[in-house]
């Protein structure tokens, strides 16, 4: 069973050993040219220097998590999708699921634009693209840019988001109410 979740800053170590894992061909198919470990780190600094500036999803099979998505605010207002799903899970709608919730996020939050650069050889986030009604242009380089303006949110689509919204804020708020209780219950794990 396929289970796309919205996170937080909190979850974004995770998000850095996932994308230092990928092998050179989904890195280069997921940022566009090679990238090391040194710039995978300047993309989490980023994201840790601008949190409200960058979304964070994380998708699961049978409770393993496999791939995630990302969306970076530009200054123009638009956001930049990406999604990175593990080799071994690729072509089982795993990207295609992180797209879907990625776009009904933004269409809640009023995002007027969401884009992703799709390379050339990965024929496959294409094909995502299309399929999510993402026009594609020719940028030149074997790089092609997908963009769609989001329209505003139906009805149901906008009390499906509101509710998982709310849910991630109760789900937060009891992991802290867990927290204070332990240290409540056992006060030598305090911090001085």
């Amino acid at each position: 069973m396929i289970t796309v979740t919205h996170t937080n800053i909190y979850k974004i170590a995770d998000y850095s050993r996932h994308l230092k894992c990928l092998t050179d061909e989904d890195k280069a198919s997921r940022f566009g040219y090679r990238v090391t470990d040194y710039n995978i780190d300047q993309l989490i600094l980023t994201m840790v220097y601008h949190p409200k500036d960058h979304e964070l999803w994380y998708v699961k099979v049978d409770d393993v998590r496999v791939g995630w998505g990302h969306m970076c605010k530009n200054v123009d207002g638009s956001w930049e999708l990406a999604v990175s799903v593990e080799k071994e899970h690729q072509r089982q709608g795993i990207g295609d699921a992180l797209i879907t919730e990625m776009i009904a996020w933004a269409k809640f939050h009023h995002v007027p634009e969401v884009y992703m650069h799709c390379i050339e050889e990965n024929r496959v986030i294409q094909h995502l693209a299309l399929k999510h009604a993402l026009k594609t242009r020719e940028r030149g380089l074997g790089e092609r840019t997908a963009a769609i303006e989001v329209p505003e949110p139906g009805f149901f689509e906008a009390q499906t988001q509101l509710l998982k919204e709310q849910a991630e804020i109760v789900s937060e708020i009891n992991k802290l109410r867990g927290k204070l209780a332990g240290l409540w219950l056992n006060p030598s794990n305090r911090i001085n």
